[in-house]
């Protein structure tokens, strides 16, 4: 099923920015790179990985009506950062996704982030699992067509979809 398909076959390469770049480029870059979110290198941490979001940008700029391009964007980013093991399956990460209520988990292996999948890639793979899911109901009716069929030919008794057990005596309808 797609559901344990590991989140490496799926995940994109992250964007990095550095923590002096102002709101307003990076905010730029994320449209233009269609990403909810970036990594910043924060130079005020000593190089510290964290993550800004579209949510940073608004809660923390625009409602307050800052400038974004006099705002770093290292002054609006989180370290909440979580991070999931590229093994991990596509079920895994929509529970992690539930559970720490955020829209995108960072790909780390051995300590390196190699990768992020969002919330915007699992609806996209979406009508890929309800095809497969489809194509697995076609087959399992076709199987119990068949061996129903088989059953019946060979004098096996009742229709199984028909049988009805009462307490006392089985009654066909």
């Amino acid at each position: 099923m797609v559901g344990e398909v590991p989140v490496l076959l799926i995940m994109k390469r992250p964007i990095v920015v550095s923590g002096d770049v102002s709101v307003y480029d990076v905010a730029k870059l994320m449209i233009e790179e269609e990403v909810p979110c970036v990594l910043v290198v924060c130079e005020r941490s000593k190089n510290e990985i964290e993550v800004a979001r579209e949510k940073d940008i608004l809660k923390k700029v625009l409602i307050k009506k800052l400038s974004p391009d006099k705002v770093k964007i290292e002054d609006i980013s989180s370290s909440k950062l979580i991070t999931i093991p590229p093994e991990t399956t596509i079920d895994e990460a929509l529970k992690l996704m539930s559970k720490h209520k955020t829209r995108e988990l960072f790909i780390s292996d051995g300590g390196k982030i190699i990768g992020v999948i969002t919330e915007e890639d699992l609806i996209k793979i979406t009508p890929e699992i309800i095809s497969t899911l489809k194509e697995l109901v076609d087959y399992l009716i076709q199987v119990i067509d068949e061996v129903t069929s088989e059953n019946s030919n060979e004098g096996g008794g009742e229709d199984p979809k028909t049988l009805t057990i009462t307490k006392n005596k089985k009654k066909s309808k």
